[in-house]
């Protein structure tokens, strides 16, 4: 990758899960060496290795810890080194590699990395212009530093939480706020930290470039969560008052919402801006004269009306497919979209024009078809960025980083690997269990599956 925004920047990925190998996946498609500190001791490896999954056909397979779909695209691109962080001669191993290194990822609690002497402090000392990036629910400062943090419990502390809710049905039948808090989604507070991390490390490269000096980011989830509520903050500083739970309406625009169209469980989401987009609707629909009904004469009485607007819409919506609605909206300009499920994903026209997904082959052993991978939602015009490669096989790259990166005789590694400070298969552990996909239907945690869908997908 010659051309590489990050080319000659290596860093060192301590982090486990999501959001800071996700961050460290993105620089190794920038082109940076990105190495992933990995363990062969079963009980202490990233959990998207062991039984996150998902595994190929619902099957964990002989090499279930290279298999795993979470493991896969989140650390996609980088190499793997294997230590035993409890054994000092693996921490010394790993500060002679801070030396020869530009960044370091982690995200353990506070306490963790001082416990080692692996925190910036003792870093800085082996490399004064490291760059550290920590990745912690609550900080390394206040009342909750040390407590343990995942994104799913991160939204109640961040505020989202109170701000999403379902409508529920009042005393009088019609829809009213919900009463109970709701998560945002899969893990987003996962996402918003890892956008947080690229953007801040991207800011420290450029100081050092610039004055020679590294820095630590300490960099607090729940705070990269709480920044996306802004509007709702402000409401309360000026007029005191709390934003309510109304789903996928709107405090002020309607009609807004998300529309039954033809087909099984398939949706178009419609947000009426003003008077020219409701004209507008009103005129596709084939309905010029629902705009001279009094109920929906201007905003306000719409939205006071809006549970029988949206029966008149969604009788339009619902015979016509997802794409049409959206369409047919936004040629007359109305904003709309189709809310697509995973494999309209995968097969979305626009994704693949742009070439959002790459294709990422592994070796033959690993027993994994080749994929598409997600890409990044922006393209460079005079630089290159791609996804380098899949994610590394266990320890793949202990004999390059030992042996030539830092020099280590070929008798030393044989005792470490003897010890099994470091090793390319896990010590204990077994695959994990799977449960049938009919039973997952049956226990709700899936709607559904498809038995054709490889028939459908783009081939590679």
């Amino acid at each position: 990758m010659p051309s590489a925004p990050l080319k000659n920047i290596r860093v060192l990925d301590l982090s486990r899960v999501f959001a800071m190998p996700f961050a460290g996946a993105n620089l190794a498609d920038l082109g940076a060496e990105v190495i992933k500190i990995d363990t062969c001791q079963a009980q202490f490896m990233d959990t998207t290795r062991t039984i996150t999954g998902p595994f190929p056909d619902n099957q964990p397979g002989e090499l279930w810890w290279e298999q795993g779909g979470t493991f896969q695209n989140l650390n996609r691109g980088k190499r793997s080194l294997t230590l035993d962080l409890r054994s000092d001669e693996a921490k010394a191993i790993l500060k002679d590699l801070v030396r020869v290194s530009d960044v370091v990822l982690e995200n353990f609690t506070p306490r963790v990395m001082a416990r080692f002497g692996l925190d910036f402090k003792s870093l800085r000392a082996e490399k004064p212009d490291l760059i550290m990036v920590s990745n912690t629910g609550y900080g390394h400062s206040g009342p909750w530093s040390n407590f343990g943090a995942m994104a799913s419990a991160l939204e109640p502390t961040h505020g989202t939480g109170a701000f999403m809710g379902y409508m529920e049905a009042g005393p009088d039948g019609r829809l009213t706020e919900g009463q109970v808090p709701n998560k945002m989604g899969n893990s987003y507070s996962d996402f918003l930290a890892s956008w947080t991390a690229l953007g801040a490390l991207m800011a420290a490269l450029l100081r050092r470039a610039r004055t020679g000096e590294g820095q630590w980011i300490d960099l607090a989830m729940y705070q990269t969560g709480t920044s996306v509520i802004g509007t709702g903050l402000l409401d309360f500083t000026f007029n005191g008052r709390r934003t309510l739970r109304i789903g996928n309406r709107h405090p002020v625009w309607s009609p807004h919402g998300v529309y039954p169209c033809q087909g099984h469980d398939q949706w178009a989401a419609i947000a009426v801006r003003n008077q020219d987009d409701w004209l507008a609707l009103c005129q596709t629909m084939g309905n010029p004269m629902l705009a001279a009904d009094a109920r929906f004469a201007d905003p306000i009485d719409r939205r006071q009306h809006q549970e029988e607007l949206d029966e008149i819409i969604a009788a339009w919506t619902s015979v016509r497919t997802s794409y049409q609605v959206t369409t047919l909206l936004q040629e007359a300009g109305v904003p709309a979209g189709a809310v697509l499920t995973a494999k309209q994903v995968l097969t979305d026209p626009q994704h693949l024009e742009r070439g959002y997904f790459e294709t990422v082959h592994n070796p033959p052993e690993v027993g994994l078809r080749p994929k598409g991978y997600v890409g990044r939602g922006w393209k460079f015009s005079k630089s290159e960025a791609s996804i380098k490669g899949p994610a590394p096989q266990l320890g793949e790259a202990n004999d390059y980083v030992l042996g030539e990166i830092l020099g280590i005789e070929p008798a030393r590694l044989l005792a470490l690997a003897a010890d099994w400070t470091i090793g390319n298969t896990p010590e204990g552990g077994k695959a994990p269990g799977s449960v049938p996909l009919d039973e997952q239907v049956e226990l709700g945690s899936i709607t559904a599956y498809d038995t054709n869908y490889l028939a459908e997908l783009p081939q590679v």
